[in-house]
């Protein structure tokens, strides 16, 4: 048996034998299974997994809930940010490991505001790791000693859905989120996002209009 890669903890909240795989990144001060109502939504017979971050947020000596990275959204710490989109990727190998056959589904991302960061990090960070992203409230803050894309992302289905919030010096957003992404070979699709409900009928068409990607487990 192989030791797995990666050391967060993650809730595994529904099992399917139907595709596709998802799994979710909450926001910050959250914790894993907060994403549930946004991967029922996109596709409730989906398998369904929710990860946590390692980094607590703590009101006196208690954690209340995890996040991400330290800083602001639009500053992240370099070696937080770092460490967990390291973790991430450990944890998608992780999941190829753990499928048996052949050929591994690849799950599609979903992040809800720093959960959404991380996701397009990963995004462009290991696209041949993912069927696709969505990214509610995403932005890509500029990290310094990090140079996205790492990879080409090859087509990557990639869904924003865009708060418009004011753009902010040093962070990827809107139309120029948008381009960047294409620009990396992203195949990109955007929406308009007010944040008084799920978005569910949007997030249910667009993953079902989309194949979800396989991998070689051996690969």
């Amino acid at each position: 048996m192989k030791r797995p890669l990666s050391q967060l903890v993650y809730a595994r909240i529904q099992e399917s034998d139907r595709s596709p795989r998802v799994i979710t990144l909450h926001d910050h001060n959250q914790h894993g299974r907060d994403g549930e109502p946004y991967a029922r939504a996109a596709a409730p017979e989906a398998t369904i997994i929710g990860l946590e971050s390692y980094k607590g947020v703590f009101v006196g000596k208690e954690i209340v809930g995890y996040t991400w990275f330290v800083g602001p959204n639009d500053r992240p710490s370099p070696l937080f940010f770092g460490d967990a989109l390291a973790e991430i990727e450990r944890f998608l190998w992780d999941e190829i490991d753990r499928q048996a056959a052949d050929a591994a589904e690849l799950p599609f991302l979903i992040g809800v505001g720093q959960g959404a960061i991380m996701a397009l990090a990963a995004a462009a960070a290991v696209p041949d790791l993912l069927s696709g992203v969505i990214a509610v409230r995403g932005r890509l803050p500029v990290v310094p000693g990090w140079e996205p894309p790492l990879a080409p992302l090859d087509d990557l289905p990639i869904l924003l859905f865009d708060d418009g919030r004011p753009r902010i010096e040093g962070v990827l957003s809107g139309d120029e989120l948008i381009a960047t992404l294409t620009r990396w070979g992203g195949s990109v699709q955007s929406m308009p996002y007010t944040g008084d409900e799920i978005p569910t009928q949007e997030m249910a068409s667009w993953i079902r209009a989309r194949t979800p990607r396989f991998r070689s487990s051996g690969s």
